[in-house]
Parts: structure tokens; sequence; C-alpha cells
């Protein structure tokens, strides 16, 4: 391994600390560390910093210090060569941020001799369509590792939309959203809405609905290979539109569609340990209660 990338927390000032920890100890055996230059880090210590283009392009392995928000911004560089990803985690327990500070010097050694296994993560692939025409924005991905969600604004009324899969009406309903999710996005938004829990190697589209004005409470588990359309008949001035909790907003939202599908490509999560996500789990949701 010659060469490895490093994004940080760019608002954590512990992060970025622990970052140049990192860097420094790279440095030291030699690896080219890269920086994208629209970081803070590489900033505040004078370091070179490349662009997107060539981060993605140069880097053989991502490391992402921070939380799981950090991970989902480093994962947004691995998607177009399926640069491999390792989260160490700065601040609260996450599911997508294995390697705690403490351990840093043995995971480096471990990683740079190559002793990791790599987790394949299902991606959704995610448009918006309107008049039968795909609407362009270009301040989101159409990538997803955790979830595809649409919400109301705060001021306007609750959205009546509907559930189509392979092209077959499932359901009508009024809810204040509507979340498809990843089984790595189990544990995010969804499961903050009602969702289940859903080990992240299963590959499975999962539908949650936000709030819904209705008995429909549940979540819906499709298959992998299904083709979700969500249609939107909102009389709203205003809905909200995220990928990964990144926002825009969608204006007039009345007739929209939003066609969801799985993404030939994959996440490649660096692990040093297979039970990694059940140990989190068992922190986070059973030894806190």
């Amino acid at each position: 391994m010659k060469t490895i990338g490093i994004i940080s927390n760019n608002e954590k000032m512990k992060a970025i600390e622990v970052a140049k920890d990192v860097y420094d100890r790279l440095n030291a055996r030699g690896i080219e560390v890269l920086l994208p230059e629209e970081d803070y880090f590489p900033k505040k210590y004078g370091l070179s910093s490349v662009s997107k283009k060539m981060f993605s392009a140069k880097a053989e392995i991502i490391l992402s210090v921070g939380g799981d928000g950090t991970f989902l911004r480093a994962a947004k560089y691995s998607f177009a060569g399926s640069i491999p990803v390792l989260g160490i985690n700065v601040g609260n327990l996450g599911f997508l941020t294995e390697i705690d500070t403490a351990n840093i010097p043995e995971t480096l050694e471990e990683l740079v001799q190559g002793k990791y296994h790599l987790e394949r993560r299902m991606l959704l692939e995610g448009h918006l369509f309107k008049d039968g025409r795909l609407v362009m924005d270009a301040a989101l991905p159409s990538l997803a590792l955790n979830e595809f969600a649409i919400t109301r604004s705060m001021d306007e009324k609750v959205i009546r939309m509907e559930i189509v899969v392979n092209g077959k009406y499932i359901k009508k309903f009024a809810a204040d959203g509507i979340i498809i999710a990843t089984p790595t996005g189990s544990t995010a938004y969804s499961l903050s809405a009602g969702g289940p829990v859903v080990e992240p190697g299963a590959e499975s589209i999962i539908i949650t609905p936000i709030c819904p004005h209705t008995l429909f409470s549940r979540s819906i588990i499709l298959d992998r290979d299904r083709e979700l359309e969500i249609r939107l008949s909102s009389g709203n001035r205003r809905d909200m539109f995220s990928v990964d909790g990144k926002t825009v907003p969608i204006d007039n939202p009345s007739e929209y569609i939003l066609k969801v599908t799985r993404s030939e490509k994959y996440l490649n999560l660096v692990s040093f340990d297979p039970d990694a996500f059940f140990k989190v789990f068992k922190q986070k949701f059973i030894e806190r209660i």
C-alpha cells in the first residue's frame, strides 16, 4: 500500500487532531497521504491537498476520522472507483466507524500489512422525475449508502404519495414523509422513524413512512432487485428531498416521482472484526437500557 487518503470531521477539533496523528504515523512509514482541498484539516496545518478528482483517482484506501456523518462524506469519494473506506471513531459510538482512537497504532500496522477484510455494502440509486423527464440537481448524488428521504417542510401539510413496485400499485397514503433505506441505513434515519434493524450484509430495500396519517405504519422490506417508485401528489409549495442527510428543496412537488433501484456499485468497508455490527448494536441498544 503506497497511498492513503484521509477525510476528517471539519467541525470537531479533536477529530482534526486525531487526523493529524494518523497523518504523521503514515508519513513516518513512507506512505503518501492524500488530503482533499475542501477539508479544513490541511488548511489548519499548512499541508498540501489535492482536488476531489485526484483524491478519488489515487487513494488506495480512505480513512474517515470522525463519526458516521464524516464516514458518509468519505463514502462519496469512494463510489466511482470502489475505494475501500475505514472509519475511525471520534465522538459518539457509530455503526460505520469501527476503530476507536486508542487502537489507532495497531490498526494502522494491520492496515498497511493488508490484515483486514472487506464488507460489501449495498448502495441504492435514485432519481427524481417530473412529466417523464429526469430532474437534475448537481447538489445531490444519485447514490445512497444510508437512505433517500422525502419530507414535508415544517410549514407545509402532509404529503400524499403512492408506493409502486415493479410497476404495480401497492399503497396510497399521507404522511410527513417517507424513507427508502439500505440495510446499512436501517440503523440511521429509518430506525428513528420506527423502521426495523437489518443486518448490513443483507441486501434489501426498506420503505419506512414518517408519521403516517393512516393505520399503515409499518415498514415494507423489498427484495433487492425490485424497482420502486414513490409518486407524489403533494399540494405543498415545497417539500424536501435528501440523500444520506444532504437536503435540497423540491418546489411545487405535485406529480414528482422518485425512482429507486439497487445500484450495481457497492461500498467496500474495511473491517477487522466480522462481528463489529453486533457489538455496536449491543452497546447502543441493549447495554444502555
